[in-house]
């Protein structure tokens, strides 16, 4: 599955490597996007205790399937989203 996690403000370059190889992206609204596939649950949650452990806020994490252009589409329970 891949997956499209957001978290508030722009991430540090510096850590790009201790999110094994996914794609991280700083938005112009100041967010940044993290995304790519994972194998398993295991895999997403290891993620989502980095991004605890680096006291990052987590804005929204969506699972679902890559379209032709390379962007996520959800699937049919659309993701979690957790407000600010």
């Amino acid at each position: 599955m891949t997956y499209k996690i957001r978290i508030k403000g722009h991430m540090d370059t510096k850590w790009v490597d201790w999110f094994d190889g996914l794609q991280i992206t700083h938005e112009k609204d100041g967010t940044t996007t993290i995304y790519g596939p994972l194998p398993d649950q295991a895999a997403l949650h290891s993620i989502l205790r980095k991004i605890r452990d680096l006291n990052l806020q987590l804005i929204s994490v969506k699972q679902g399937k890559l379209d032709p252009e390379n962007e996520i589409s959800t699937n049919s329970n659309g993701g979690v989203h957790i407000d600010d």
